[in-house]
């Protein structure tokens, strides 16, 4: 197992618009390609104006065939040309969990 931890920087005054988009026409779309979804986060405190979400998969074949059909998805790529021009930057970073990690 794998966790993909995402965070993106949005433009400030954007962070509600980014996420009202994202609950009404995008999570969905990305729930039915990537599959599990185990949070969704903003940030209050330390960088702010981000986004950080995790997604489980069984491995990084999985994730890279699950990202291959949320891009071939028409309607997400209308999304995200929504979404795009709000984000400042994007990172991320792919887990294993530790032998003790009550997430496995």
């Amino acid at each position: 197992m794998i966790i993909e931890h995402r965070t993106y920087k949005l433009k400030p005054g954007t962070l509600n618009e980014f996420l009202s988009t994202y609950e009404t026409e995008g999570l969905a779309i990305q729930v039915g390609a990537l599959g599990e979804m185990l949070g969704y986060f903003v940030s209050e405190v330390g960088h702010l104006n981000c986004v950080i979400h995790l997604w489980k998969f069984d491995s990084f074949e999985d994730r890279q065939s699950r990202r291959s059909k949320l891009w071939s998805a028409p309607e997400w790529k209308v999304l995200m040309t929504k979404l795009s021009p709000m984000i400042l930057d994007q990172r991320s970073q792919l887990l294993t969990p530790a032998p003790f990690s009550p997430i496995r």
